[in-house]
């Protein structure tokens, strides 16, 4: 083997590699969004319960009062 057909052997090793990378940091980030959308979807429900908990506890207010 020559030093071009050297060169060509690393050339097709190092695009082997860095397409298998990329494949791994797409999945990442792919992974990463659906995180964050699940943790969005998570803030909306605790907000909404406890929204729900300051109405309760405002109605047991109330209704102690009279």
């Amino acid at each position: 083997m020559n030093a071009n057909e050297l060169a060509d052997e690393l050339h097709k090793i190092y695009i082997q590699e860095a397409a298998e990378c990329w494949d791994v940091v797409e999945e990442a980030a792919t992974m990463l969004r659906q995180q964050q959308a699940e943790i969005e979807s998570l803030k909306d429900k605790l907000y909404l319960t406890k929204q729900s908990l300051d109405i309760v506890d405002s109605w047991i207010g109330k209704a102690q009062d009279k």
